[in-house]
């Protein structure tokens, strides 16, 4: 059984967080998406040059962590309500590095790392993330990058009481994240998204039932 995260409660008044992980503002979707029932927060999106990344940001602390061998000329930091993450790519795959706002082990600044190894361009796994991430209630979070569809700009996923809304920028896979049905235990999480063009349109729906990769 897929463990609920605490803020199910939220499910009784479905009121969007005020705020994102790092402090500012959660502002709605600029357009309406079709068949999103609940209140959405729109995360926040930046491409940022590798060698340009600011000491101590989210990319500069990621590409020392994973002490990248080639700096990467665009990496995506994306901050939600929850969690943030940072993606970049190289000849090999995929890198990723996940935060969230609960207690570190050794004061690292992120809790999670992945790596994909990309065929013909895609992902053969989303490669969760879930074993060292939490909420500041001590709550499971769990990360995994999603393959957009072509026409796809937006994805939303599922939270309790809310929808938490990604843009897809970077042409690179999305990373996105969850608190609602997390098994830490069985090592495994669900996803319930949904994909929307750049109009709000539905493009596709899907429920993903994601294992931690052996």
């Amino acid at each position: 059984m897929l463990a609920l995260g605490s803020l199910l409660v939220a499910c009784e008044s479905d009121r969007a967080p005020a705020t994102l992980m790092n402090g500012s503002p959660a502002l709605k979707p600029r357009i309406v998406l079709e068949h999103v029932s609940h209140p959405a927060v729109l995360t926040t999106t930046r491409i940022v040059a590798g060698d340009r990344a600011r000491p101590g940001s989210l990319t500069a602390t990621c590409l020392r962590d994973l002490a990248a061998a080639r700096t990467p000329r665009r990496v995506v930091e994306r901050v939600g309500v929850a969690a943030s993450s940072v993606t970049f790519a190289d000849a090999s795959g995929l890198y990723g590095c996940d935060d969230g706002p609960g207690a570190h082990e050794n004061g690292r600044r992120f809790c999670g790392t992945s790596f994909g190894r990309l065929y013909d361009g895609r992902l053969r796994d989303p490669r969760l993330d879930l074993a060292d991430c939490r909420t500041t209630t001590g709550d499971p979070l769990a990360f995994l990058w999603v393959e957009p569809a072509r026409t796809t700009r937006y994805i939303a996923v599922e939270q309790p009481g809310y929808a938490e809304v990604y843009e897809v920028r970077g042409r690179l896979p999305v990373r996105i994240a969850t608190i609602a049905e997390v098994d830490v235990e069985g090592a495994r999480a669900r996803f319930v998204l949904s994909e929307h063009d750049r109009d709000g349109r539905l493009v596709r729906r899907d429920t993903v039932d994601a294992v931690v990769a052996g």
